[in-house]
């Protein structure tokens, strides 16, 4: 436990740093940390558990429709908004995932959980959500969040703290148990257990998380739209961002979400969107390719590599237990 927590101590020192250094920049960093509590809530559940989450924006969603439309319509204090935003997102999700994780696996889940995004992307642009939903103008203004050392700060240490629970839970005994269900779920079912039973406490983790971060996420682009909550390209992004990163780390996750929004806004100068999402995706798929860890194994790789080389005796501990 010792070490996983200085690792992500470690973590947030970096990410800080980041802050710190790319001051005249900083709305970017704060995306980049929003993204990277996205990315990780969904690699959490869809790399550990065996289930392709397609659908992991309905938790983002429900939770930003939820905080923007309490604020816009009833002008409930932000921080409230959010709180009941987090539990509508979280709980509106797990009741609507869960039983479909339960009941089919693979390719179905997978196409059920993407057309569940298409079918409610176009709910809330219907004239009959309009109302309450703005339409596809969406509902703006809504109180928020402005581009601040602390803001960026808090995103870090949310994100860090988030990653070191995750990590515990997943080094815990039910964390076990999805490995083996991972592997092979009629093992588990044959020691008298139900696998589902984890995955799905693991989908409740994931959706939390990804609900706090798209709460955090409308508030401060200062508008609920189907574009940052409910979009299938917003789904994508995740997607790449962690295959980029690495989808079975969770700091790979994290690196995966600074580089596409850092990337991003270097292309952003020379071309448009369309060729902007053309380059990363392909980005993406040569990663895939190449390095199926993701980028995060070069790092892990060097830093193992300088580990070996200036602290032998640490590195060969460390490697025997």
């Amino acid at each position: 436990m010792s070490r996983d927590l200085y690792k992500w101590i470690a973590t947030l020192v970096v990410l800080v740093l980041v802050a710190v250094v790319l001051q005249d920049q900083l709305s970017f960093v704060i995306t980049a940390s929003l993204f990277a509590i996205f990315t990780m809530s969904w690699a959490f559940f869809t790399s550990f558990s065996g289930y392709l989450n397609l659908g992991h924006v309905i938790f983002i969603g429900l939770a930003g429709y939820t905080s923007a439309a309490l604020n816009y319509h009833l002008d409930w204090p932000l921080w409230l908004c959010m709180a009941v935003g987090v539990v509508v997102g979280t709980g509106g999700g797990w009741l609507y995932l869960n039983p479909i994780h339960r009941r089919i696996t693979g390719l179905s889940f997978e196409m059920v959980s993407f057309l569940s995004i298409v079918a409610i992307s176009n709910l809330i642009v219907s004239s009959y959500a309009r109302p309450l939903t703005g339409g596809d103008i969406g509902l703006s203004p809504i109180d928020g969040f402005f581009t601040t050392m602390g803001f960026a700060v808090a995103l870090a240490v949310i994100v860090c703290v988030a990653g070191f629970l995750f990590t515990l839970y997943l080094k815990s005994d039910s964390g076990k148990i999805i490995d083996f269900a991972r592997e092979d779920a009629s093992i588990v079912k044959a020691a008298g257990t139900d696998p589902h039973r984890y995955t799905g406490r693991l989908l409740l983790l994931s959706g939390v998380v990804g609900s706090i971060g798209g709460v955090l996420y409308v508030h401060y682009t200062g508008a609920a739209v189907v574009s940052n909550t409910f979009a299938l390209a917003l789904m994508i992004r995740i997607i790449v961002m962690a295959i980029i990163g690495g989808r079975f780390s969770l700091r790979g996750a994290i690196l995966g979400a600074y580089l596409v929004v850092f990337l991003g806004m270097e292309l952003v100068q020379y071309m448009d969107a369309y060729k902007q999402f053309l380059i990363i995706y392909g980005l993406g798929f040569i990663i895939y390719f190449v390095l199926p860890k993701g980028l995060i194994s070069v790092f892990e790789a060097l830093w193992n590599w300088l580990a070996q080389r200036f602290f032998p005796a640490r590195a060969q501990a460390r490697d025997s237990q």
